[in-house]
């Protein structure tokens, strides 16, 4: 059906922040969740999910308080597993693997407005704004992911050299390097917050390219802090490595020290995971098969020399 109110409401609505939490997994109120034939109804202005099906219809009773009358409902089903082949090779190691939601769940969404009716019937839109929140909502990370990456993430405090950071007064076009300026890479690329060069980061376990032309930038000049660019959000926040301590760090000053190479916050979306999220899907997906780089199975030795752990580095 048509929607009257659909060209006001769309003024109001726009794509969830990566620091705001979608709740599209199940109802806050209750446990109804994306898994239920009715599925959970998304507030298109607060991402408040809701239970949308009779009886307790907390969906409706979020409107009712609020006033948000538009919102999506997401209904999540699980595929068909395929079955293996007697064909394929058995599994010969022992491996955690955590298979993405598009691998496992098939979803199927629609626009809802309880302005228009009060048991929310399904409405018509092509406005764009409208498309890109509910594109935005189905591609944040969900309020479980979040808490997940929060229980993970290391305490990360400011130190004397973000407090106290010294800029040099460069005057350059307002756009983000994505390039390392000594190399070819565009990705694991750390803006020099001194200077403004971008050079990429160290390679990291897990296969994140690096020629560490950011710690040669450091040892040569003396710039110790740098952002890792694409993830630095509208609210401020990035991933910020001080290579003075060797260590993470906070610039509670970013969005400042950006605006002097021309770049500002609120233009900026974030592209690639932050060093936690990256840590996170590594541990998840973490592969314990006894074999080497070159994919080799390792022969068990043992004896003097020959025990312990080697140690794989981190940065």
């Amino acid at each position: 059906m048509s929607c009257s109110h659909i060209s006001s409401l769309a003024e109001k609505v726009k794509p969830p922040t990566p620091s705001q939490q979608v709740h599209r997994e199940e109802c806050t109120l209750c446990f109804d969740s994306q898994d239920d034939p009715e599925g959970v109804f998304v507030c298109l202005e607060c991402f408040n999910g809701g239970c949308f099906g009779e009886g307790r219809r907390h969906a409706y009773l979020h409107y009712e308080k609020t006033g948000h009358a538009l919102g999506v409902v997401v209904k999540r089903s699980r595929k068909e597993q395929k079955k293996r082949d007697s064909t394929e090779p058995p599994m010969k190691k022992l491996a955690i693997s955590a298979p993405s939601d598009e691998e496992l769940y098939s979803y199927s969404t629609s626009i809802r407005c309880f302005g228009c009716s009060s048991v929310g019937e399904v409405i018509q839109s092509d406005d764009a704004k409208i498309s890109a929140t509910v594109d935005g909502i189905m591609h944040a990370l969900s309020s479980a992911q979040q808490s997940e990456v929060k229980a993970w993430e290391e305490e990360i405090l400011a130190c004397e050299h973000t407090l106290t950071l010294q800029q040099e007064p460069v005057i350059i076009p307002g756009q983000v390097p994505n390039q390392c300026s000594s190399c070819d890479l565009t990705s694991n690329l750390w803006l020099c917050l001194t200077c403004g060069l971008a050079n990429c980061g160290r390679q990291q376990f897990g296969g994140i390219g690096g020629n560490g032309h950011a710690l040669k930038h450091f040892e040569e000049t003396g710039h110790g802090v740098g952002v890792k660019l694409g993830t630095i959000t509208p609210e401020g926040t990035a991933d910020i490595y001080c290579y003075t301590c060797d260590d993470a760090k906070v610039d509670p000053d970013l969005p400042r020290h950006l605006t002097t190479f021309g770049i500002e916050v609120l233009g900026q979306t974030k592209t690639e995971k932050s060093m936690t999220e990256l840590q996170l899907e590594h541990n998840l997906k973490f592969d314990f098969s006894m074999t080497g780089e070159d994919g080799k199975e390792l022969e068990p030795v043992f004896g003097q020399g020959l025990t312990g752990l080697k140690n794989l580095g981190n940065r």
